[in-house]
């Protein structure tokens, strides 16, 4: 009988030290994913490269599309992306009312040239800014897509809405979703 206690206790110190493990790993990811510089240093750790000060510009048929600079960017070979902080892009735009984006955080996917950015996302030309937290570029449509709530304002009007796609090379943009704006009187058209 006192053999049998003994494994019931050995057992229920083996699945006590089991649920401090599983909760401590827990604890330590959900941090790890709140926290941004935790989670870049995670990153870093399985990086192929890690570059300071980084400059990028993507160009199709010889004509320049956008060019990148960012404090930092991380390579992550196998996954072909690269992970940006403090990114600042400028979209050449035919007319030469180039758009100038920023944000906190960033990626370049390194087979197609998509960008993804995050964080107090802002962007803006001579005529307008917005504003929103995530933006997604495609390359292939020169299109910049907010699937989050947008602010985009000039010096006449205030429109909100909750998606916009702007189309680079058209310049047409469209609002989707609680679209609400404010128009001044003096706005020219």
């Amino acid at each position: 009988m006192t053999s049998r206690r003994l494994i019931q206790r050995l057992l229920l110190a083996v699945v006590v030290v089991s649920l401090i493990a599983i909760v401590t790993v827990f604890i330590g990811y959900r941090r790890a994913t709140h926290d941004p510089e935790m989670l870049m240093d995670l990153i870093q750790k399985k990086a192929d490269m890690h570059l300071d000060k980084v400059r990028q510009t993507a160009s199709k048929n010889g004509i320049r599309e956008w060019h990148m600079e960012a404090q930092s960017a991380t390579l992550l070979e196998k996954e072909k992306i690269m992970q940006l902080v403090k990114p600042d892009v400028e979209f050449f735009m035919e007319d030469g009312d180039n758009v100038f984006l920023t944000a906190d955080h960033g990626a370049i996917h390194t087979n197609s040239n998509r960008i993804t950015v995050s964080g107090r996302v802002s962007a803006n030309n001579r005529l307008y800014r917005f504003k929103t937290e995530t933006l997604d570029y495609d390359p292939e449509h020169r299109e910049l897509r907010a699937d989050t709530p947008v602010v985009l304002s000039g010096e006449s009007f205030t429109l909100r809405a909750d998606r916009m796609a702007m189309n680079l090379d058209t310049r047409i943009t469209h609002f989707e979703g609680g679209v609400e704006g404010i128009i001044s009187e003096d706005l020219q058209l």
